[in-house]
């Protein structure tokens, strides 16, 4: 046990200052006992941690008096000089501040003497960055190297070790009494060792994580110098890509989705790796311009660190940029159906798309063999068509999404106002004999439509007024392009009561479009109201009214 006295001079100095200015009794005071804060010191080692002392009476005021201090083995106490002096050097409180620093891992203690008093304040240093023996300190790729602890620290079951800039370390074995672990570090490792769940022989119970002051580095792995058949294949041409000796792929990771990527453009379709795990065949995607990135590369030895590695070397594939799709018509009216080719060398998958601006096409059609398709562009549709699930034939196993080159116009279709309310429904002329009229309309419907006499509920709708000059024989088709149930419905110019000629049935069944209708209408002033079965708002319909 080390032992330090506290200097009697200066502490005579201050119990003669303050017995004259601050408490005149305080020789007569008997001591009953030191305190200390904190009441126990816990440190890592390396730190450095105060501890202030006081002697009081039994009525807890404090009595200057002289400090004795002795400690224990890992730590180092001195006092502090600088503690609540004045500039003359006097101290101005009953108080002293001790200095702990910790040296080694140790259940120690200090002991403090005053006024013929003793306080024991326990002191645990415990690990933090310390001295662990590292067996070989840049060990080659597949090394393993021995951790041993320092006096005092212990590794456990549960231990972990990591190492800085690379994986986890693949724990070999614990020795019987537990300071040395055999570990297998992995590549790209450069810097200190953490271990986790170690702890101290003084107390099992404490669970440290502590990292050594020394460095371990191994060789790194971060790309794959592998050797391709071919750099710059043509459409659906196979490549094999051969790893360097001693390196292969975990063949789970490298079969599961995204297992190789070619940067910036589609994976890779049909991926064979060999039995060994050494060579990787592929068909490159069309716009591969770049390097591949590998899954599960692990190198012989180590086969427990599989990696994300890319190689040095990139593969290019033919662009395909645009497709030169034939419209029949590139200025279709509104809902009007047109043909679109495939370009030789190209087909349409069954689930190709049309889109323009995000304006998806209604396909009504595909072609046996992919060489067309049918289809409907949405009112609006405007410029270069986006074409997705394309195919090219030399390439099957793609599907590309590719703009047009060929534009389309479609008008627009803006929503008639008024159709809410049969007082500002708006009129739809009746056209001459043989003679058809087509409205085209989209938006909500919010007039509330009590067909049939209200007999089924109400349905929203939207009106359009119809004034009949003379009985004339009337037929009524709408037709709209996507999933809901649309109806047409005689009214009276109220909009709620229904024309003595009545509603014709349902002609098309529900979905099912066109809905068409005849009826015979007298001379007079109706409205017809076109009545949405179905959820949501159809892009666009078409009212026609033919004679």
């Amino acid at each position: 046990m080390k032992r330090l006295l506290r200097g009697s001079v200066v502490l005579a100095v201050a119990g003669g200052f303050l017995s004259c200015s601050g408490d005149p009794t305080s020789d007569f005071r008997e001591p009953a006992g030191i305190v200390a804060s904190p009441t126990a010191v816990f440190i890592n080692v390396g730190e450095t941690k105060p501890v202030i002392a006081a002697l009081q009476d039994d009525q807890g005021n404090q009595i200057a008096a002289d400090f004795e201090v002795s400690f224990g083995p890992g730590i180092n106490v001195v006092a502090d000089p600088t503690y609540l002096n004045t500039t003359a050097g006097v101290h101005i409180q009953n108080q002293v501040r001790f200095q702990v620093t910790a040296s080694a891992i140790a259940n120690s203690s200090l002991t403090l003497t005053a006024g013929g008093k003793t306080l024991v304040v326990p002191v645990r240093v415990t690990p933090a960055a310390i001295d662990i023996a590292i067996s070989n300190s840049a060990p080659a790729i597949c090394d393993t190297i021995t951790l041993t602890a320092p006096a005092g620290v212990l590794f456990t079951d549960e231990s972990e070790v990591t190492f800085a800039g690379g994986p986890p370390g693949d724990i070999v074995s614990l020795s019987p009494d537990r300071t040395i672990l055999t570990v297998v570090p992995g590549p790209n490792t450069a810097g200190v060792v953490t271990i986790s769940h170690t702890t101290v022989s003084y107390d099992e119970t404490l669970d440290f994580t502590v990292t050594s002051n020394a460095t371990v580095t191994k060789p790194a792995l971060t790309e794959v110098a592998g050797v391709f058949s071919n750099q710059a294949p043509a459409l659906g041409q196979a490549v094999t890509l051969t790893l360097p000796a001693g390196v292969r792929v975990v063949p789970e990771s490298l079969l599961a989705d995204s297992g190789l990527v070619v940067e910036g453009a589609m994976n890779p379709a049909a991926i064979v790796l060999s039995a060994d795990s050494s060579t990787i065949t592929f068909v490159p995607a069309p716009n591969s311009d770049s390097v591949l990135t590998i899954h599960g590369v692990i190198p012989d030895c180590l086969p427990q660190f599989p990696q994300i590695l890319s190689t040095t070397l990139k593969v290019t594939t033919p662009v395909i940029d645009s497709i030169g799709v034939v419209f029949s018509n590139t200025t279709p009216a509104v809902l009007q159906a047109i043909t679109v080719t495939a370009p030789a060398g190209f087909t349409f998958a069954p689930d190709v798309g049309f889109s323009w601006g995000g304006n998806a096409a209604i396909i009504n059609s595909v072609a046996a063999g992919g060489g067309s398709a049918n289809i409907t562009p949405l009112p609006g549709a405007n410029g270069h068509a986006s074409v997705s699930n394309v195919i090219v034939n030399a390439a099957p196993q793609f599907k590309l999404t590719l703009p047009a080159k060929a534009e389309v116009t479609v008008p627009a279709v803006v929503p008639l106002e008024g159709t809410d309310d049969p007082a500002t429904a708006p009129e739809i002329v009746v056209p001459g004999a043989g003679g058809t009229v087509i409205t085209n309309d989209a938006g909500t419907f919010d007039y509330s439509a009590p067909i049939f006499g209200g007999a089924f509920g109400n349905f929203p709708a939207r009106l359009y007024k119809i004034v009949v000059t003379g009985t004339i024989t009337l037929t009524t088709k709408v037709d709209w392009p996507t999933g809901q149930d649309l109806g047409v419905y005689w009214f009276n110019a109220d909009g709620v009561g229904e024309p003595a000629f009545g509603n014709p049935a349902d002609a098309g069944g529900p979905g099912a479009h066109p809905e068409t209708a005849t009826s015979t209408v007298p001379a007079g002033t109706y409205l017809l109201a076109v009545v949405n079965f179905g959820t949501g708002n159809p892009p666009v319909f078409q009212l026609t009214l033919s004679r």
